[in-house]
């Protein structure tokens, strides 16, 4: 059964908040030298910043990471990013690595129009759909809407991002699918627990 949900922006309490969304494509052949890079230094990372989630594509694009990063004002995601840049010792033992893996790297900013109010304690599959729409369809018994953003800067500006979770693969995935979106079916990295993200 579909249940249509969609939340209103008056029950963000931090919509001051700025979000990035960061998307990285890794060489295929570089993909788990990539993954056990990370796996070994992004538990490691400087606590710099927030990370909301980091996950691996596994439907809708092929050799994808993307992250959802949380700050709380562009000056403070551009402090962020320069005390990052001045840690050599990071630079050194990943970024560069992995850099040398990426075929490309992009992000986009992100305004919060809802979220869930508890972090995940459990693992969930997810469901990333860019949409114009600023409602969506849930299909499974499990499926929650964890989150909704708007997009300020970047490719599909003014679109709607809705990060739906579920304990079940076929449950995030869209029964009906809709003209004008596109998505991702992902699955969170196992860092995450470590690095405290909000949805694991």
């Amino acid at each position: 059964m579909l249940r249509l949900c969609g939340r209103h922006l008056g029950s963000v309490k931090s919509a001051s908040h700025v979000y990035e969304l960061r998307t990285y494509v890794v060489a295929p052949e570089k993909y788990d030298s990539f993954h056990q890079l990370s796996m070994k230094y992004m538990p490691q990372r400087p606590r710099i910043g927030i990370c909301q989630g980091c996950w691996t594509v596994q439907l809708g694009g092929v050799n994808q990471y993307i992250q959802i990063w949380r700050y709380e004002n562009l000056k403070h995601r551009y402090d962020c990013r320069k005390q990052l840049e001045q840690d050599h010792e990071w630079l050194r033992t990943y970024v560069k690595p992995a850099d040398d893996m990426m075929i490309s790297k992009s992000n986009t900013l992100l305004r919060l129009i809802y979220r869930e109010g508890n972090a995940s304690t459990q693992s969930y599959k997810y469901l990333m759909q860019v949409s114009p729409h600023k409602e969506v369809e849930l299909s499974g018994p499990s499926a929650i809407l964890a989150a909704t953003f708007q997009v300020v800067v970047g490719e599909e500006e003014g679109k709607y991002i809705h990060l739906v979770k579920g304990h079940k693969l076929d449950d995030v995935i869209p029964v009906t699918p809709t003209l004008g979106c596109s998505s991702k079916i992902m699955g969170p990295v196992r860092w995450s627990s470590t690095m405290n993200c909000l949805w694991r």
